[in-house]
């Protein structure tokens, strides 16, 4: 080089990402760049808005859209279309089978039967026949994997793929699943940095790499070794890099606020085992063993080990004559010869009112006021409405001189803590309380919904417990308040592991 030729002064990375732009021809993404020469991306952002500044490079960003797997699209990727399962379950049973029968057991909830039969139709995968009112399916084989199992399998594997390296007889796939809810289209910026005319010209050994600092050490500073090295300017201007600080998840959150409420009134927070015995699940709340909730499609019941132990003999005789004759309820009971062994039977708790119902064998000196915020499972099908797991808020209040008038001031002040709106009640049922009243709530965009069942415990509960006074309760399915107060329209959303779903949602 010459005298007259101009040198450009580069720190390390600038003189590092512009030599590979120079090397690679001028244009690489961000990604490329952090990765080839070792540095964060934040780092590579900086250098190149120096570069950009002096008007060697530009930015330009690229979108891209991609697919992945709904939630709902990633259960059906482990257990198969509903459609599938439909046709399997009928092959095994003989190749031919009334539907309510073949979709319980292919584990497919009534109101899904139209339209996975509209499916199979459509496909062609089985004969479908009406006989006296019933219809039959008729499956001759099972079909081979098809083009929408194979891409659910692929975004499993794969967790995205961008749409267009996506062959385009895979594109008419994307749109029906996309229609079925089972796959969604995100979008992705991609940053390329192109190098200009300017930059272009420049030829590289006419860049000279400095070595500089941009912040002053104490070290520096006490040992005098800042008047020896070059102090590079500082571009005040410059964007800082997006921070995602750590947060608890916003359900998690709202769990504690609901927690935190029930604890500033004066409850206490109790809960009891997962694994129950029916007798503390359903008997104990003068539910027969006959009541439909208690089939294998209401409840998961326990193969090994299948029955458990009630200790308390006492109780266990008072609630057998409570439902056989009524005992000294004043009831008439059930008229049916109760069963010790059905009520030994293990199952997954269905409700927290089990809860309630051990809290109140345990706390017989009034006042009580007690609530349990915890899981409960019930067999179903996960959508966006259902889940077969999920969380139940129970709470119960008992003293001398209780009323109803006490529950739905209760139910007031716990709706206008939590911000959920305007309430009203009107009379319900449940099989353990009398009287019964459910609660309303008005959402912005659903209007009125249901956000909790309460009423006073039936004497038919209470006297086999040693209860003398009254006791009010009440239990919300907490995932439905949750999702009334977040505005959120998918229960899966509530337990979501979506990082950037997580970052944008503020609670």
């Amino acid at each position: 080089m010459d005298g007259n030729t101009l040198v450009i002064e580069f720190r390390e990375n600038e003189f590092n990402i512009f030599s590979m732009l120079k090397k690679k021809k001028g244009k690489l993404d961000i990604e490329h760049l952090s990765k080839t020469a070792s540095l964060s991306e934040t780092a590579v952002v900086k250098a190149l808005l120096t570069l950009s500044k002096l008007g060697f490079v530009k930015i330009e960003d690229k979108k891209e859209t991609y697919i992945r797997l709904s939630e709902e699209g990633s259960t059906y990727a482990n257990i198969g279309l509903p459609e599938n399962r439909l046709i399997k379950t009928t092959y095994d049973l003989g190749g031919i089978s009334e539907i309510d029968a073949a979709a319980e057991k292919a584990h497919i909830k009534k109101d899904m039967i139209p339209i996975v039969l509209g499916w199979i139709k459509r496909k062609n995968l089985a004969t479908i026949e009406s006989d006296r009112g019933k219809i039959i399916l008729k499956v001759s084989n099972v079909p081979e994997e098809g083009k929408e199992e194979k891409l659910i399998k692929t975004l499993q594997k794969k967790g995205q793929v961008k749409i267009i390296e996506l062959e385009e007889e895979l594109l008419k796939t994307v749109t029906l699943l996309k229609k079925r809810n089972l796959v969604e289209e995100i979008q992705k910026t991609k940053r390329e940095v192109i190098l200009t005319d300017k930059g272009n010209e420049i030829p590289v050994n006419q860049i000279k790499m400095v070595e500089g600092v941009t912040a002053l050490t104490t070290e520096l500073i006490t040992s005098g070794d800042w008047k020896k090295v070059k102090i590079l300017e500082y571009d005040v201007t410059s964007s800082p890099p997006t921070l995602y600080p750590g947060k608890k998840h916003f359900f998690s959150e709202f769990i504690e606020e609901a927690r935190e409420l029930l604890l500033s009134l004066g409850f206490e927070e109790y809960d009891g085992p997962f694994i129950e015995t029916e007798f503390w699940n359903f008997d104990v709340l003068f539910q027969a063993q006959d009541h439909p909730a208690r089939e294998i499609h209401d409840s998961y019941m326990l193969k090994e080990p299948k029955f458990g132990t009630i200790e308390n003999e006492d109780l266990l005789e008072k609630v057998k004559k409570t439902h056989e004759n009524g005992w000294t309820t004043g009831s008439r009971g059930w008229k049916y010869d109760y069963s010790t062994e059905i009520s030994s039977r293990l199952v997954l708790r269905t409700q927290t009112t089990a809860v309630s119902m051990r809290y109140l064998n345990e706390h017989k000196t009034p006042p009580i006021k007690m609530f349990c915020l915890s899981k409960v499972f019930r067999p179903d099908v996960l959508d966006a409405k259902h889940s077969m797991e999920f969380t139940q808020l129970e709470g119960i209040i008992g003293d001398r001189n209780i009323t109803l008038r006490n529950l739905l001031g209760l139910l007031k002040t716990f709706a206008k803590a939590l911000n959920l709106g305007e309430v009203k009640f009107r009379p319900g049922y449940f099989p353990f309380t009398e009287p019964s009243v459910e609660s309303f709530v008005k959402h912005p965009k659903l209007g009125w919904v249901e956000f909790v069942g309460s009423g006073m415990f039936r004497p038919e509960v209470l006297m086999p417990l040693g209860i003398d006074f009254p006791v009010i309760a009440w239990g919300i399915g907490f995932d439905r308040l949750a999702m009334i107060r977040l505005g959120i329209d998918d229960i899966r959303e509530l337990y979501t592991k979506k990082l950037d779903l997580l970052r944008e949602k503020i609670y």
